[in-house]
């Protein structure tokens, strides 16, 4: 058995088993909350919650998973890592009460969190240039494709009342990736075992999940105006920009900062965060129109989706293929552009019910979803030494779980508070259509500004020597007055920098 430990066909496979359930759940639930309200006897408002905290206790996984990945061998924490997400989901599938289903939901998500630092890492840089495109393509299907499958599995479990029976599938899911971890995952040495604890990221980065999930969870029942919304939200979104600023002060902070500061992780971050919220908040507005306003039974709603993950498949493919060429950042334009394009098409959602536009716009939202969030996420980790990828990711999903967890359920709000269901819906695509839209305009700008070239990376140099996998300018180098990159293409010229 211990031959097949750190087997290249194990390691991508616990990958995969430790991000898809949770991220099925994130978009799968929706059409089960009646029912869930209900069964365990509470509150609308009680189940947002319980999804929000667990949105929350991701984010704040990746974080604790980053400091913990530096400081002790990965393996036997990966083991409890898995062994808690199966406590997790089978407490969500016995749950009788709303408190016990929030502890569930609590750690799914973030065992799923410190899952995905401790699985990405190794299956990324520990077995050369080869297998790259392959895994990163793979890591795509697994990242952001269950998500894409959401909506399918969500429909069929509410048309036949059995969300305990998905939690207890996911369970069993969650087990036997324990079991494939324990014969597969590797025994590696940590990298830092003398890294500090970083207590002031660990506090921010907490303080910022909890406040902001949690007010985005109980806008349903407040409103924009009350202080139970706006003073933990803002006091959230204050302790990201907190925890941004002391990371970049620290000579050693647990998030590289000041290496994501540069052109490329900047553009990868930005395109993962508008790509995410876009995708994710037009999929509830579309599951809420076809539940409310087209009056779809749960399963042939749900049904409608089929294209999304096929797009997504796409997608994944066309990011392997184009990894290792200069390409890689036109992908994640064409992705913003897709995902743009589909909000759009949704524009034309019948007032009286119709739904003849959802099974293409699903096709261009998986496409979208699949050519920006994952993208874009290894667009800002090629930015950085491969060393530190696992703390590069852990800052980019916090920003990207923070936008697209925390803009949704704003826009529901406005969605539901407008006397008319079809007129609230179209109100907020048009909003998803905004959000698309900038994303794109600044995955075009900063790149510009920044005096950036498609070039080719350099894998090899990333995986082997510790090197960027590409060259990333100073982020807007082209139009900061003594500003000098020798990396970075003149914007204006330079006359017109000097006289600035």
């Amino acid at each position: 058995m211990t031959r097949l430990r750190g087997s290249y066909a194990l390691v991508l496979a616990t990958a995969l088993l430790a991000l898809c359930p949770d991220l099925v759940l994130s978009t799968g639930l929706l059409p089960s909350a009646q029912a869930m309200t209900s069964d365990l006897g509470t509150s609308q408002t009680a189940i947002q919650v319980a999804n929000g905290l667990s949105n929350a206790a991701f984010a704040v996984g990746v974080v604790l998973a980053a400091q913990l990945s530096q400081r002790f061998v990965q393996r036997e924490l990966f083991l409890a890592y898995a062994a808690t997400f199966v406590l997790g989901s089978v407490l969500a599938a016995a749950a009788s009460g709303s408190v016990v289903l929030m502890a569930a939901r609590i750690l799914q998500g973030g065992s799923t969190g410190l899952m995905m630092i401790a699985a990405l890492p190794p299956l990324i840089t520990r077995f050369g240039v080869g297998r790259l495109p392959w895994s990163v393509a793979s890591v795509n299907l697994g990242l952001f494709g269950a998500t894409t499958l959401g909506p399918l599995v969500g429909g069929a479990v509410a048309g036949n009342h059995a969300w305990r029976t998905l939690f207890w599938v996911v369970a069993a899911v969650g087990a036997l990736n324990w079991l494939v971890a324990l014969v597969g995952y590797p025994v590696f040495d940590a990298p830092d075992p003398g890294l500090q604890i970083d207590r002031a990221a660990l506090l921010l980065a907490a303080m910022a999940c909890l406040l902001t999930f949690l007010a985005s969870s109980v806008i349903a029942s407040v409103s924009l105006a009350s202080a139970l919304f706006w003073l933990p939200f803002v006091a959230g979104l204050a302790a990201v920009v907190v925890l941004i600023v002391v990371e970049s002060r620290k000579a050693e902070p647990l998030m590289p900062v000041r290496e994501l500061s540069t052109q490329l992780p900047v553009t990868g971050t930005l395109v993962a965060m508008f790509g995410g919220a876009a995708f994710v908040t037009v999929v509830e507005l579309v599951q809420l129109y076809l539940a409310s306003v087209a009056k779809q039974d749960p399963t042939t709603a749900g049904l409608l989706f089929w294209p999304m993950p096929v797009g997504l498949a796409v997608a994944a493919g066309a990011f392997g293929l184009l990894f290792s060429t200069r390409y890689l950042a036109v992908l994640v334009n064409v992705g913003l552009l897709a995902l743009t394009a589909g909000c759009v098409l949704l524009l034309w959602l019948p007032a009286g019910g119709g739904t003849w536009p959802v099974p293409a716009a699903s096709a261009l939202l998986g496409f979208g979803a699949g050519a920006t969030v994952t993208p874009g996420l290894f667009l800002a980790g090629m930015g950085v030494r491969s060393e530190r990828l696992g703390r590069a990711f852990a800052l980019v999903q916090l920003l990207r779980l923070t936008a697209t967890f925390a803009v949704g359920p704003l826009v529901l709000y406005v969605v539901k508070s407008s006397s008319s269901p079809a007129g609230g819906v179209h109100t907020g695509v048009w909003i998803t259509v905004g959000i698309s839209l900038l994303g794109l305009v600044l995955s075009l700008l900063v790149p510009a500004l920044s005096g950036a070239r498609l070039r080719k990376p350099d894998l090899r140099g990333w995986l082997e020597d510790g090197e960027q996998a590409l060259v990333s300018p100073r982020t807007a180098a082209g139009i900061r007055p003594g500003v000098d990159d020798e990396t970075a293409r003149p914007v204006v010229p330079g006359a017109l920098r000097r006289r600035g």
